[in-house]
């Protein structure tokens, strides 16, 4: 399954390497249906409805006449209806607007005599319905991935039963460590390398480490430092300040420091081709 709308322009690499593709734009499946139909293969469709994060999905008044056409192209099998929330506006997946969807689907499914095989209602952000018995019956299918890989939600905390959450631990190397003034001296301009308006506290002079680590490798504000007294100052594209004034045991030049990612770290790191990984076997 391919989890993000596909460009019309990879309609052919779509078809061949998966399935399942999340579509809401009906020109974007007539070009699956043609890239399928060269292949002679069929493409099974997901139709994304808009429940109200404004991601990705058709309103939910479109649904049907979209659905409709879906059904209409040659070696495409409309194989459900999903949505996704809590991406862009930050909006929690509920029972209510969850259960909004599958009102859509069962609308689609009267209108047009069929009957849907998948209704995928979520992802991550869903599973705390699941486990509080709330999610719609008909949902059968949520696209997990924080939830399994970091066994976290960062939309709402909600304690998931994972028993390993440390299975990805992000390390970078220290290649200076200075005792320097916490405020930056001199003129400020329009903001930092990357375009940001930091804000800075005068906590004295700090012990600090730079790490050969920055933002072109990962989101670094979705890192958690292991060792006790660390924190994370800020980072430009290739370095990343850290205060170990308190760190336990103290840090030295050349060492590896350890962090738990979160989600955003986790996803630009693993898409980074300058980040490497290393897979090692559990003990």
């Amino acid at each position: 399954m391919l989890l993000r709308l596909p460009r019309v322009s990879e309609a052919a690499d779509v078809v061949a390497v998966t399935q399942v593709s999340l579509n809401s734009e009906i020109e974007t499946v007539a070009a699956l249906s043609r890239a399928a139909r060269a292949r002679g293969i069929t493409h099974r469709v997901v139709l994304m409805i808009e429940a109200g994060d404004r991601r990705e999905g058709v309103m939910p008044g479109d649904a049907i006449e979209t659905a409709r056409q879906v059904l209409a192209l040659p070696n495409i099998e409309l194989e459900g209806i999903g949505s996704n929330m809590s991406c862009i506006g930050g909006v929690l997946a509920t029972r209510k607007n969850t259960q909004a969807v599958v009102d859509v689907a069962e609308q689609v499914e009267h209108a047009l005599g069929i009957r849907l095989r998948v209704i995928s209602g979520g992802h991550t952000g869903s599973l705390w319905l699941t486990a509080a018995g709330a999610l719609p019956a008909r949902v059968n299918q949520l696209r997990v991935g924080e939830g399994i890989l970091l066994g976290t939600d960062n939309s709402t905390w909600y304690p998931l039963p994972i028993p390993h959450k440390d299975a990805f631990t992000v390390v970078a190397e220290v290649i200076e460590i200075k005792t320097k003034p916490s405020l930056p001296e001199g003129p400020p301009g329009a903001g930092d390398a990357l375009g940001r308006q930091p804000q800075w506290k005068d906590l004295g002079p700090r012990r600090r480490a730079i790490l050969a680590m920055g933002e072109q490798d990962l989101r670094v504000d979705a890192l958690r430092p292991r060792r006790q007294g660390v924190t994370v100052v800020g980072a430009s594209s290739d370095h990343t300040v850290i205060d170990v004034t308190e760190a336990d045991p103290p840090v030295g030049l050349g060492e590896l420091i350890e962090f738990d990612p979160l989600y955003a770290a986790l996803a630009t790191a693993m898409a980074s081709q300058d980040v490497v990984k290393v897979v090692r076997p559990s003990a």
